[in-house]
Order: C-alpha cells, then structure tokens, then sequence
C-alpha cells in the first residue's frame, strides 16, 4: 500500500512540475514577442560610455592570450587553448549570457529584435534592399556569449570540398578540404548518420533533425527528386541534392558555441570570461609591431590588459575590422581620412562577402495542425516538434541552375513549413511600409510555405569603414550585394528552378502558387520583372564574411596562413572575417573549423 501510495505522488509531482515548466515557458514566450516586436534596435554603443567621469585607465593585469569576442570562435578558441594547464587566458565579451528564450529555435527571429543582436544595418543600397526602409537591410550579428551561434538559424552547412580547395589554391598552405575536413569532424558530434568518413560522432556540438519530419517535406522532396535531384548528405560527398535539414541543436534546443563548448570549460582556473566589455583597440607599439594587449570599457570604467604571447580578435566579421582599424590597421587612406595613426596598411574591411538571400511566399492549402502553445512547448520540452525549427524552415537543395559543370553548387533553396510568425517578418527584414501592409494583407501564415533562395558564390563584394574614429559609432558596412549584374542573372536562373517546382505533382497536390509582388507590375518584360523582384527584396542571409581575409600577399589579404596579421607580431584573427572567399553552405559551420585549426596551430607554437 505505502508504494503505492508513494508512485501515485511520484505521479502527481512529476505532472505538477511539467505544468509549471510549460507555464513558464509560455510567459517567457508571450513577454519576449511582445518586447521584440516594440523594440527599438540601438544606433551606436554609447550605453558602453555612459557613466565614465574620468579618462584614466585601470590596469586589468596580465595573461598569456587575450581573445577578444566569445561568440562561435572565440568560445571555441578559448575552451581549447585553456585545456592546456599552463595557458592562462582571458576571454572579453560585449554581450550578457544566453537564456531559456535564445535557445528556443523557432524563437530565432525574436532574439533579433532585443539586445541580444549589435544592431547593425547596411548603408543605403543601390542594387538590393531597395524594398527596405531607407534601401537599409538588416545585418544581425549576436551580442552575447556564443556571438551569433546564440540567435542564427542553426543550419549546419559546411560548404563544398571545392571551397577550400580553392583558399588552398590561393597559397594557403594547410586550408585544402583534406587539411580542413579532420576539424570539421573534430567538432562535431553527428546523429543523422550520413556518408561515412565525413562526420564526427565524439565533438562537443550536436547535429540533428529536427523531429517528427513534417508531412510536407515528402512533397519537397519528391519535387527535387522530380527534377533530378538526388537525396543526400549535403555535407557528405557531394553538394548536389536535397534532404531535410541538419541542425546544430540537442534534444530540440539550440546548441550554441557556448553551450557546446564554454558551458563546461568556464569553471577552469586557468579561462575568465568577462562580459558586458567594448573592447575599443589593441595595443601595439609603433616602433615595433609589437601587440602589448588591448583597452577596453567596462562598469563605466576603461582598463588596459596585457597578454603575455597574443592577442586575438575573433569579434567577427563585422566588429573585427573595425577594432583593426581603430587599432592602426587597414586601409592607409581610409585611416588618415579618420585621424587615426597608421600602424599597417592592410585592406582591412574590403572583401565584405555576404550570400544574397530571397524570400519568396507560395500560397497553398496545405495547413498545419492548429496546436496550441501549451501543446507545442510540451513537444518542446520533449525535444520534439515545431518549436525545435527555426523560421520553420525543414527542407534544402542545392542545385546548379546552368546547363555546365559546376564544381560547387551556385544556389541553395530553403523549404519553410507554414509559420505563424510569418507576419511579422515586415519588422525582421525592416520592409517599407508599402511593402508590409501588401503583405500583411495577404499572407496566410497557416497555409504559406517559404521556399527561400540563397546565392552561394556571389561575385559581388562589399565593405566595411569606419564612420569615425570612435569606437562608440557603429562601422558602415556597405553589402553591395548585386552590384555584379552575373549575381542577378544567377537568381533570375533559380526563379526558373522555383517555377518548375511548383509545377511538379507534389506541389500541384497543395495547389501551391508563387505570391505576385505588386511592385513590380508596372514591368512588362518577364525577365526585367524577376530582376525588379529580386532587387526590391533581396536581403542579408546574415553569413558576413571575409573583411580580414587570409592569403599569402599583404596587398591582398589581411592574415596569413596561420591567421597572423601580416606585418605585426602576436596579433591573430579567427573569425569568418579571414575566409578569402565564399563557402557554398553557411558560414557557422566553417567559423567553428577555422577555430579548431587555430588553436591546433597556437597549441603547436606555444606548448612545451
């Protein structure tokens, strides 16, 4: 009778605590959506500044590495160089921690909206963004430990093998796919059972699907397979294909860099994490070339650290070039024009690569079941369900859109399921009003599908510069996305490749129709009709890269091989602002690897 008794409590307790979770959830839920959609993005860093009464600066000691950003690479980087005893290293974030809402991977878009995201917008755009307030489109970088890792949409796409035989090909000595793919590996622990020799099973970050598979992407993929497309592991042996996406997740929660990587490193003696710093330069002596350590604000007061063997920068793609700059480094006439004395030309900011993304609506009669929230953060809490997919997003394919042989796939397409939060995406992308209100309109959230275009090797290339000499002005980042007319002929081609999807058996099942966007009616010739389509909406994929790229030459490139600053000792950068060139995948994945190389490399150079 007593255990009994006593299973029945263990019953009532176990449903008791189950009830207070998913009530807690669905607050945390409610709030965050609700401060997103009021919330006013910042236009600079002055809250960095605020309450400092005096220019002196505090010392902050001494360590062997400093590492400046703990976001994909640097909670990566510094997890590795403290597993050796001997290192001590200090690790500086501009950020606050990750919380229960950023690891929700259905809630990614509303962690852009919050203090969890720098901010940032490009300058007004000549050939894309043209449908965007101002011609601006948004670039969300994360501003919290894990960096961008804690708010993207954590697709695990490394890119092509070809991709890195090409940085390889450009004298990087150590970057071809056979040097680059043990990292990968190394990284990751895979549980989707893909080509064998290709993944990892015993790293610190999950890969998984996100479960149970929607009914629809039986039709997506029965539609690739219709236009020859093969079902593959995209990150396997080849690039062409289609497949359900792989994501970096564990059990449904999103698996930041700081989860996979510094949850478990942090407690170490020998790593401190600081957060809630601007780091506002390096420091380096002129006459030398020497890296002494950097200065940074933090608790309305500035401190100066030194390091001992190297200081690097791993702030990304973004907020590296900027701290170059303001450090010395970059662009020689840029620099003068800003006041800022010259330590090393370099062309730092250039190369800015960023993958142009489309969003295109289909209108069909597929629905989704009408679930409550309750229902949903309880298959949430089971690591199931749509909660566990960001933007709905549950499809890919890659393709190749011309009649010749492509080494690497030019185009990604990108399957969302129906999305209640579809509506709100005018405030994400910073639409026009014109252009929201049409929308709005007429967009069903329950019955809508996405297919998403992504171009994967743009020719065009952007930059970022300094807007002053102020390490509280934001950086200008200047996409210039589409400014080579090949990239808009490569999307008008894979608007082809949408047409014949809607035209295949499993899409004319749901009765699925592409969204026709009035503003460009006034256009008569199709083709003129397509560009003006992809150059009004046309946006970031939030993949910024290259703007401190590596390569042998210093007129060129930034870093070298090893991701030194060419010219000046102790200085590294690993980020994706090294990647010399564009990755036919998402730049995470690649972020990550370029990480454990570095720290291998640094290992190598400093252990006894």
């Amino acid at each position: 009778m007593n255990s009994l008794f006593t299973v029945i409590i263990y019953l009532l307790l176990n449903v008791v605590n189950s009830s207070i979770t998913t009530t807690y959830y669905k607050r945390l839920i409610d709030r965050r959506i609700r401060e997103a959609m009021t919330y006013k993005l910042p236009k600079n860093n002055d809250q960095f500044r605020k309450g400092i009464e005096s220019d002196d600066i505090q010392n902050y000691g001494e360590y062997d590495f400093v590492i400046v950003g703990a976001g994909s690479a640097g909670s990566v980087l510094a997890t590795r160089l403290s597993e050796i005893a001997n290192f001590n290293t200090l690790l500086l974030e501009a950020g606050d921690e990750e919380d229960d809402f950023s690891q929700i991977p259905a809630m990614m878009m509303y962690n852009q909206l919050s203090r969890k995201n720098w901010g940032y917008y490009s300058t007004p755009q000549k050939y894309s963004c043209l449908g965007m307030n101002n011609q601006q489109c948004v670039v969300p970088r994360g501003k919290l430990v894990g960096g961008s890792s804690s708010i993207n949409g954590m697709m695990y796409v490394r890119g092509s093998c070809k991709d890195y035989d090409k940085w390889s090909d450009l004298g990087n000595r150590g970057w071809s796919c056979d040097d680059v793919l043990p990292y990968f590996k190394k990284s990751e622990n895979s549980q989707i059972h893909g080509d064998g020799g290709y993944h990892g099973t015993g790293g610190f970050w999950n890969v998984e699907y996100s479960l149970p598979q929607p009914d629809l992407l039986e039709n997506i993929i029965a539609a690739n397979l219709r236009i020859n497309q093969s079902i593959i592991d995209y990150n396997g042996i080849t690039p062409f294909g289609s497949n359900q996406l792989q994501f970096s997740i564990k059990h449904g929660k999103r698996q930041s860099l700081a989860k996979a990587f510094l949850e478990n490193a942090r407690a170490r003696s020998n790593l401190k994490l600081v957060t809630n710093v601007l780091v506002t330069k390096v420091i380096i002596d002129p006459q030398s070339n020497v890296t002494r350590g950097v200065e940074f604000v933090t608790q309305n007061t500035k401190f100066r650290v030194l390091a001992k063997k190297e200081v690097i920068v791993s702030a990304g793609a973004i907020n590296t070039p900027q701290i170059l700059m303001l450090s010395g480094i970059g662009p020689k006439k840029h620099l003068e024009e800003m006041g800022i004395p010259i330590i090393a030309d370099l062309p730092v900011g250039k190369n800015l690569i960023e993958h142009p993304f489309l969003p295109l609506v289909l209108h069909t009669n597929y629905t989704i079941p009408d679930t409550t929230m309750e229902k949903k953060i309880d298959l949430y809490l089971r690591g199931l369900g749509p909660l566990t997919r960001p933007a709905g997003m549950i499809g890919v394919a890659f393709i190749n859109t011309r009649n010749g042989v492509e080494e690497v796939p030019p185009i990604e397409i990108l399957f969302g399921e129906p999305n209640p939060d579809l509506s709100e995406f005018a405030k994400i992308f910073n639409l026009k009003e014109t252009t929201a209100a049409f929308l709005t309109e007429i967009i069903h959230p329950k019955s809508d599908i996405t297919i998403s275009l992504l171009l994967l090797n743009p020719k065009s290339r952007g930059r970022v510069f300094l807007k002053s000499n102020s390490p509280t002005d934001f950086p200008n980042i200047d996409l210039k996305m589409l400014s080579k007319q090949e990239d808009a002929n490569s999307l008008i081609e894979a608007m082809g490749y949408v047409s014949k999807i809607v035209q295949t058996d499993g899409f004319k099942k749901i009765n699925a129709t592409l969204l026709d966007i009035k503003m460009c009616n006034n256009v008569n010739d199709i083709k003129r009709k397509l560009e003006c389509l992809i150059r009004q909406m046309t946006t970031t994929c939030y993949h910024p890269c290259g703007t401190a790229a590596m390569g042998p030459f210093r007129k060129k490139f930034v870093v070298d091989d090893k991701l030194k600053v060419h010219g000046i000792r102790n200085l590294r950068v690993v980020d994706a602002s090294i990647f010399p060139l564009p990755v036919s995948g998402h730049i995470n994945a690649a972020t990550v690897m370029v990480a454990e190389k570095a720290a291998d490399v640094i290992k190598k150079m400093y252990e006894k």
